[in-house]
């Protein structure tokens, strides 16, 4: 039996993953001067249903790692997001929404950007594998982690067409995605959730409400998404809760946008399939381990009302290149540090998108009231939908600020009290007000957990 001697090599930075966390690691870690390997399973040119939305903050740091021009003309500026509650009872209209642009967040100078994510990844590979000591090997995996004899770091196998390399890196980042290769083989527990599932088309975007937002439709068969991705054209989406029929569920989706529009998507799924993607959330045990770090949706994700995944897979890459030249490239002590940032991030985020998800579709008492408040919030405070849309963006990433705002919301019910009266539901408002006193209390004792397990890494990395 003929038998083939596997290759080795080392090097500084092995990469896993080549989309968007991927590319902008390597773009963060090539200026220090380091050998950069990624290794990306296939460069596809087909359709696929994935995060398409960069809020201001990720626009930023990708122009701030040199991966996104100024003038670049591949995708649709997004300049907020316009919400549409749950209206059934008469025809919806376009007026009915509630606008949280960007502008009014303070720091942001500029708005977002929603980009097909094929067309997104095959950009920014392509300008990534032109930076300084970064190389790619399309068609290749990491098809196994394993420990250094004698050493408490790893090394990755890399199988590719040619054959299979043996690859000692001083750093191994997972950045292959939500149901990560890497997570996996390195045996870090998680937990996973899945939602539901997600349908989407594109469609012409004549009649697509308040251009220029993301659109986002409420109702209690789930969340519907329509924005620009190109000139002309829009992405629509629809969720699909667990259990009900797709195509039962978008027609009653389909009730719920303006006319117009709806005859337009109506067309567009007549002449072409929808594609189809999960909805998860992923909540790995620890997102580092001895030499190995997770980065993107390889550290995690959450339900995709916060459109913040690109946005945080951007922000990770910077935190780890922070990390690692406060600590003069120290892996342990950058891998704790990055952590620490990131689990930040990943804290308040996941926690919002629970939330909001939670008031929008639950049927309980204490979830129609929050969603009322909500709603009141944002149309009587425009400093509300600043900080609102602060939060969304990752602009502000503080569970605190988040447990502050949840209590600012909260307390709107007491405008919404009168009316609570004079429909005699006084009772369950007040047992709706307790639960939700009592989520917000959750929200901050979490932020103090939080706190106390990142001092006490800080104490391990002294």
């Amino acid at each position: 039996m003929e038998t083939h001697a596997m290759n080795h090599l080392d090097t500084d930075v092995l990469i896993a993953g080549g989309g968007v966390a991927g590319a902008a690691a390597a773009a963060a870690l090539s200026p220090l001067g380091l050998r950069i390997l990624i290794v990306e399973p296939k460069l596809s040119h087909g359709r696929r249903l994935a995060g398409e939305l960069i809020h201001p903050p990720g626009i930023d740091a990708l122009k701030q790692l040199g991966l996104l021009e100024n003038d670049a003309n591949i995708g649709a500026d997004i300049g907020g997001f316009a919400i549409f509650p749950y209206q059934p009872d008469h025809e919806v209209q376009e007026s009915e929404s509630v606008i949280l642009p960007y502008s009014e967040v303070d720091g942001l100078t500029h708005g977002g950007m929603a980009i097909e994510h094929q067309a997104l990844k095959n950009h920014l590979l392509e300008k990534v594998k032109h930076f300084s000591g970064v190389d790619v090997w399309l068609g290749g995996r990491v098809s196994s982690i394993e420990q250094n004899e004698g050493e408490d770091d790893y090394a990755a196998i890399v199988t590719t067409d040619t054959g299979t390399t043996r690859i000692r890196a001083r750093l191994i980042i997972g950045a292959d995605g939500p149901m990560s290769q890497v997570r996996k083989l390195t045996g870090i527990p998680h937990e996973t959730h899945r939602y539901s599932g997600m349908m989407g088309v594109e469609v012409d975007d004549t009649h697509l409400p308040n251009p220029g937002y993301g659109n986002i439709f409420l109702n209690p068969l789930g969340i519907s998404y329509a924005y620009s991705v190109s000139t002309g054209r829009a992405r629509v989406m629809f969720e699909i809760l667990r259990g009900d029929n797709s195509k039962e569920s978008i027609r009653e989706h389909l009730k719920f946008f303006p006319a117009a529009f709806r005859e337009d998507i109506e067309a567009a799924m007549a002449q072409d399939k929808p594609m189809a993607a999960a909805n998860y959330r992923i909540v790995p045990q620890s997102s580092v381990k001895a030499n190995i770090a997770l980065l993107g949706d390889a550290r995690g994700c959450c339900h995709p009302l916060t459109a913040s995944g690109i946005t945080t897979a951007v922000k990770d890459a910077l935190s780890l290149r922070d990390a690692l030249v406060e600590t003069r490239f120290n892996v342990p002590k950058a891998l704790r540090r990055y952590a620490i940032a990131a689990g930040r991030v990943q804290l308040t985020r996941r926690t919002l998108s629970e939330e909001l998800r939670e008031a929008f579709l639950s049927h309980t008492a204490e979830a129609e009231l929050l969603n009322q408040c909500i709603f009141s919030y944002w149309r009587s405070c425009p400093k509300g939908r600043a900080h609102s849309l602060a939060l969304l963006s990752t602009q502000d990433s503080s569970i605190v600020s988040m447990g502050a705002q949840f209590a600012l919301v909260v307390m709107q019910a007491f405008r919404l009290f009168p009316e609570r009266i004079r429909s005699g539901q006084t009772s369950l408002w007040l047992r709706s007000m307790a639960k939700l006193a009592l989520k917000g209390m959750n929200i901050q004792q979490n932020a103090f957990r939080h706190w106390l397990r990142e001092q006490h890494a800080l104490g391990l990395g002294r």
